[in-house]
C-alpha cells in the first residue's frame, strides 16, 4: 500500500538538517538513514521529498527500487560527493540487496547519505532491515526515522482541502481519522471516494463503510502470511470490534491460551493488530475490520458473531446494544429481539449513538415489531441528541418511529419533541418548529416537556415567529411552571424571559436576566444545567449583536462549564460558533478564516462560520468567495436560520450589491428584509443592516423611503436599546444628512457613531465610520482652505481619534491604518482612493509616504514590478471586482483601469485575473 500525502508539500521536511548537514560537501561523513514506516505512511513520497531537496542542494540524487524489478544495483564508483541514494522496500527486495548494500555502506565514501526504507512488519527481524550484526564502519553517522499515523489536525486540514468547507466538518474528519487509523494512504484513499458523493458525512455513518481497494489488497496479502491461530484471532477482533481484550479474541476465535497467545504475538508483529491499551487489542486501521470481515464465507461469519454474543454475556457488564448487533448477524433471531428489549432499558445504551440508531433501524424493518422496545429505545435517543451532535440519520429514524401507533401519546410527544428541537436548533430545518407545537398539545400530562417546548417556541432568535408570539409563548411557559411548582420547570421560564429581555435590549429589570441567573453547578438535575446553559449561550450570542462585547465574553465564561464540556457539546459547539462573531467584532482577524473554514460544516458552529467568512471575504476584496458563500434572497432564511444572523447577512448583500453599482439588488434586499425586521419586532438588530439599506434607498432615488425607514428604527429603540443599534441609527441620520448635502451635520453624526464604537471595541465598524467622517470633512471644507472650522474640531472630537480633534484629514488616514491592520485590503483601497481625491494637495501624511517611495524606487516606471496603483487593482480584480467596481472604488475611469489591468497581467505574467497578487505586499 503505497503512501499518498499529497498535504506532504506544506508540511516541515522531517531530517532537513541532518541531511543537509550530511550534503554540505565531498568532505562531510558518510550517512545512513533508516526510513521506516507500516504500508501507507508515506515513505515514498518523504524520500522523493529528500531526493528534490538534495537537488536544491547540488547534491546528486540516485534511486533503486529492487522490489519493482530493478535488481541491477546502480555502479557508484563514478558519482562524485555530495550524493544522495535511496534504495526502496527493502522488506520486498529480492536476496542479493541486503548484501550489496552492507557492502556498500562498509565502504560508503565521504559525502554520501544511504536512504533505506522499509516496513518493519514485513522483515524477519523488525529492527534490523540490513540483518543481524552488518557490521557498520564507525564513521557513517546513522539516523532512524519513523512514519506512524497521522495527528487528527492533519487528517482535518486535508479534509478540508479535498471537500471543501461546505462538505467537510471537524466531525467528518475524526470520523475519517477514526476509521483510517490515522494511515495517510486510506485517508487519501477514503477522500477520493468521499468527494464523488452528494453527501459525505452521511456516507461515513453508515453501518458498513466499504474499504478502499488497495486497503482490502494489503490485508489480503497480509493475512496470507499469518499463521492458522494469528488468522483466526485477526477474525476474531475484526467481528468484536474495537479494543478486545486477549481472554475475548481468544474465546471468539476458539483457541487456547498458549495457541491464542503466539498466535496474537505473530498478529501485533504483522502489523494488522496493535496494543492501544493494557490487554486491549484493535486493528492498526479501523476499517480493515471490514475488509477481514468480507473475505470470510458466510457461515464462518456468522459463527463468529455467535461466539461474540456470547463472549460479551458473560461479562460483568453487558453492552445490550452490542449483543443484539451481534446476535442479528449470527442469525439468532429470538436472541436479538431479546438483546433489543434488554437495550432498551441499558443506561448505557447510547455510549455509541451510532451503534442505537442502527439497532433502531434494524427493528424498524421487522414487521413484528417489538413497539415498546423500539419506543424506549427511541426515548433515550432522542434524550441524549439534543445536547450532543446528532446527524441525519438520527433525526429520520426518529421521524420513522413517530408513525407506529403503538406509542403513547406521552411518549410520542417527547419523541416529537427532542426530534423538533435538533430540526430545528442543530439541523436547521424549517419544519422544526410545526414539530415543536405537535409536541405541546401531545405533553398534557408532561408539564415539564411542556414547559421546554413552550420555552423553545419563545426563543426570540428564531425567525419563525415574531417578538408577540415569542412573548406569548413564554406566558404559557410561565403558567404551566407555576401550575406544576417545580422549581426547575419555573427557573426554565425565567431564563428565557431573560434572553428575550437581552435579545431586545429591554431597558427595564427583568428577573431572568443573565447576570442574575446562577452558573450551571454540574449537579445531578441535568435539566436544571442545560437550562441554565443554554440561557448564558443564547444570551451571550445576542450580546455579540447587540454591541455589548464585554458581557458577551463573560457569558461564553460562564457557559463553558465542565457539565457542558461533558454532557453539552451542541451547546459548546455553539459557544464556539459565538467566538467566532466575538472575534470579528473585536478585530481579532489573525488566523479567524482560516479557523472558520474549518467549523463552515460543523453542526453548532456552521452559521457563525459562514456570517464570519462573509464579513472578512468582503472587507478583504475576497469577492468570489463572498458570491459562493452568500445565498440567494430566498434562500437567506432557511440558510440563516436565526434572525439577527440573517439580518447581518442582508446587510453585507446590500453592501456587496451597491459596490457592485447593483442598485436593484440592493434595494430588493433592503425591502425584503425591511419587511422581515418588521414582522419580528425586534428592532435593535435592524443596526446591522439599516445604515446600508437607507444607502441603497438613497441611491435609488428613494429618499422618502430612507426617512420613512430611519423613522420606524427609531420608533423601534425607544423601548429597547443596543449600542450596535444607536450607532447605526447615528450612521442612517448621517447618510440622510449628507445626501442633504449637509456635510458638517454628517460629519458630526458619523463621528458620534465611531466614538460609541471606539467604546465598545469595535474597531472595524468604527473606522467605517471615522472614514464617512473624514469624507464628508473634506467635502465640506474647500481643498485651498488652511485652518479648520470649529464644526470640523467637534467632529474630530467626536470621531474619537484620541487627543484635541485633528480634522477630517486625520480620520481618514485614521481609519486607512485601522483597515491596513486588520487586512481589510478593499476597505483600506476605498479610503485610500479617497484620500487622493479629496485631500488638500501636501497635507496627507499617507499620500506623501507614497509619493516618497515612488521616488526612491527612481524613474522611469516600475520596470517589472507593480506600481502602488497596479497593486490596488491587482488586489481588486484578483477579489473578483469587475472593471466598472474598480473604477467605482478606486474613483478611476473604466478605461484606465482596463489598461491598468493589461498591463499587471503582462508583468505577473498571471494566466488569470484569479492568480494576480492580492496584497500590496505581495511580489
Amino acid at each position: 500500500m503505497a503512501g499518498d500525502d499529497r498535504s506532504g508539500l506544506f508540511q516541515p521536511l522531517p531530517g532537513a538538517a541532518f541531511l543537509r548537514a550530511s550534503l554540505a560537501g565531498a568532505e562531510c561523513r558518510p550517512a545512513l538513514v533508516l526510513l521506516e514506516g507500516g504500508a501507507g505512511t508515506g515513505k515514498t513520497t518523504l524520500a522523493a521529498r529528500w531526493a528534490r531537496a538534495a537537488a536544491d542542494w547540488d547534491a546528486r540524487t540516485l534511486r533503486h527500487t529492487p522490489a519493482a524489478g530493478s535488481t541491477t544495483p546502480p555502479d557508484l564508483t563514478a558519482v562524485e560527493a555530495p550524493a544522495l541514494l535511496v534504495v526502496e522496500d527493502v522488506h520486498r527486495a529480492p536476496d542479493g540487496t541486503v548484501p550489496w548494500l552492507r557492502a556498500w555502506l562498509r565502504e560508503a565514501r565521504p559525502g554520501f547519505v544511504t536512504v533505506v526504507s522499509y516496513r518493519p512488519a514485513e522483515l524477519p527481524h523488525p529492527a534490523c532491515p540490513l540483518g543481524l550484526d552488518p557490521e557498520l564502519p564507525p564513521a557513517l553517522r546513522i539516523r532512524r526515522e519513523r512514519l506512524g499515523p497521522w495527528e487528527r489536525d492533519r487528517t482535518r486540514a486535508l479534509a478540508l482541502e479535498v471537500l471543501g468547507p461546505e462538505r467537510s466538518s471537524e466531525r467528518l474528519a475524526d470520523r475519517l481519522h477514526l476509521l483510517a487509523g490515522g494511515n495517510p494512504q486510506t485517508v487519501r484513499d477514503l477522500l477520493d471516494v468521499l468527494a464523488e458523493t452528494t453527501d459525505p458525512a452521511a456516507t461515513l455513518q453508515d453501518e458498513e463503510v466499504e474499504p478502499p481497494v488497495r486497503l482490502s489488497q494489503h490485508i489480503t496479502a497480509r493475512m496470507a502470511s499469518l499463521g492458522e491461530g494469528a488468522t483466526a484471532l485477526v477474525r476474531a477482533a475484526a467481528v468484536l470490534g474495537g479494543g478486545s481484550r486477549e481472554r475475548d479474541l481468544r474465546r471468539v476465535a476458539g483457541l487456547g491460551r498458549s495457541a491464542g497467545g503466539a498466535g496474537l504475538v505473530q498478529a501485533l508483529r504483522s502489523g494488522l493488530l496493535e496494543e492501544r491499551a493494557p490487554d486491549r487489542y484493535g486493528f492498526t486501521i479501523p476499517l480493515a475490520a471490514s475488509a477481514v470481515l468480507t473475505l470470510l464465507p458466510g457461515p464462518v461469519r456468522c459463527s463468529l458473531h455467535r461466539r461474540a454474543a456470547d463472549v460479551l454475556t458473560r461479562g460483568g457488564e453487558v453492552s445490550w446494544v452490542a449483543v443484539a448487533h451481534h446476535e442479528r448477524l449470527g442469525g439468532r433471531e429470538g436472541a436479538w429481539l431479546r438483546a433489543a428489549e434488554r437495550a432498551a432499558d441499558d443506561p448505557n445504551a447510547l455510549a455509541d449513538p451510532g451503534a442505537a440508531v442502527s439497532l433502531l433501524r434494524s427493528l424498524l424493518g421487522r414487521p413484528d415489531l417489538p413497539a415498546r422496545a423500539a419506543g424506549r429505545l427511541a426515548l433515550g435517543l432522542t434524550r441524549n441528541a439534543l445536547l450532543t451532535l446528532p446527524s441525519a440519520g438520527t433525526v429520520d429514524v426518529l421521524g420513522q418511529i413517530l408513525v407506529l401507533s403503538q406509542l403513547a401519546d406521552e411518549v410520542r410527544g417527547e419523541i416529537r419533541l427532542e426530534r423538533g428541537l435538533v430540526l430545528n436548533s442543530q439541523l436547521c430545518r424549517s419544519e422544526g418548529k410545526a414539530e415543536t407545537e405537535r409536541a405541546v398539545s401531545e405533553l398534557r400530562s408532561r408539564p415539564d416537556l411542556r414547559v421546554r417546548a413552550l420555552a423553545a417556541l419563545a426563543n426570540p432568535l428564531s425567525a419563525v415567529y415574531g417578538l408577540d408570539a415569542n412573548l406569548h409563548w413564554w406566558e404559557r411557559a410561565r403558567a404551566t411552571a407555576e401550575a406544576s411548582g417545580d422549581p426547575t420547570d419555573l427557573l426554565a421560564a425565567r431564563a428565557v424571559r431573560g434572553t428575550i429581555a437581552v435579545a431586545c435590549g429591554e431597558r427595564r429589570r427583568v428577573p431572568g436576566r443573565p447576570g442574575r441567573l446562577p452558573d450551571p453547578d454540574g449537579g445531578p438535575d441535568s435539566r436544571r444545567n442545560e437550562y441554565l446553559t443554554r440561557a448564558l449561550s443564547n444570551a451571550a450570542c445576542c450580546a455579540v449583536f447587540n454591541g455589548d462585547l464585554r458581557q458577551a465574553a463573560v457569558l461564553l465564561r460562564r457557559s463553558a462549564t465542565p457539565w457542558a464540556a461533558a454532557s453539552a457539546p451542541f451547546i459548546t459547539q455553539c459557544d464556539r460558533g459565538t467566538e467566532l462573531l466575538l472575534r470579528l467584532e473585536r478585530g481579532e482577524w489573525s488566523g479567524l478564516g482560516r479557523e472558520s473554514r474549518g467549523l463552515l460544516s460543523g453542526v453548532g458552529t456552521r452559521v457563525d462560520a459562514r456570517l464570519v467568512l462573509l464579513h472578512l471575504g468582503l472587507a478583504q476584496g475576497e469577492w468570489e468567495d463572498c458570491v459562493t458563500l452568500q445565498p440567494g434572497l430566498e434562500d437567506m432564511p432557511r440558510v440563516f436560520s436565526q434572525f439577527p444572523y440573517e439580518v447581518s447577512a442582508a446587510g453585507i448583500r446590500i453592501r456587496m450589491a451597491v459596490a457592485r453599482q447593483n442598485t436593484a439588488q440592493a434595494v430588493a434586499t433592503a425591502d425584503r428584509i425591511w419587511h422581515r425586521l418588521r414582522a419580528k419586532g425586534v428592532w435593535v438588530w435592524a443596526g446591522h443592516a439599516a445604515p446600508w439599506a437607507v444607502e441603497a434607498w438613497l441611491l435609488a432615488g428613494g429618499e422618502d423611503t430612507a426617512r420613512a425607514a430611519v423613522a420606524e428604527f427609531a420608533s423601534g429603540l425607544r423601548t429597547h436599546h443596543s449600542r450596535t443599534a444607536g450607532a447605526a441609527l447615528l450612521r442612517c441620520r448621517a447618510l440622510l444628512a449628507e445626501h442633504a448635502g449637509e456635510h458638517p451635520e454628517a460629519r458630526g453624526l458619523f463621528g458620534r457613531a465611531a466614538l460609541v464604537h471606539g467604546r465598545t471595541g469595535a474597531p472595524y465598524r468604527r473606522a467605517l465610520d471615522l472614514e464617512a467622517a473624514g469624507r464628508c470633512g473634506l467635502v465640506a471644507q474647500p481643498p485651498e482652505a488652511d485652518a479648520e472650522t470649529e464644526t470640523e474640531t467637534e467632529a474630530g472630537a467626536g470621531a474619537g481619534v484620541g487627543g484635541p480633534a485633528e480634522g477630517p484629514l486625520r480620520d481618514l488616514e485614521e481609519a486607512l491604518r485601522v483597515f491596513e491592520s486588520l487586512g481589510a485590503s478593499w476597505d483600506a483601497l476605498r479610503a485610500r482612493g479617497t484620500l487622493r481625491e479629496l485631500a488638500p494637495p501636501g497635507r496627507s501624511r499617507v499620500l506623501a509616504g507614497d509619493a516618497a517611495d515612488a521616488r526612491g524606487r527612481g524613474r522611469p516606471a516600475y520596470g517589472g514590478a507593480l506600481s502602488p496603483r497596479e497593486q490596488e487593482v491587482a488586489a481588486l480584480a484578483a477579489g473578483g471586482l469587475t472593471n466598472r467596481e474598480i473604477a467605482g472604488a478606486l474613483h478611476l475611469s473604466p478605461r484606465t483601469v482596463e489598461q491598468h489591468v493589461y498591463r499587471i497581467m503582462r508583468k505577473t505574467h498571471a494566466v488569470s485575473r484569479r492568480h494576480l497578487p492580492t496584497s500590496r505586499a505581495d511580489p
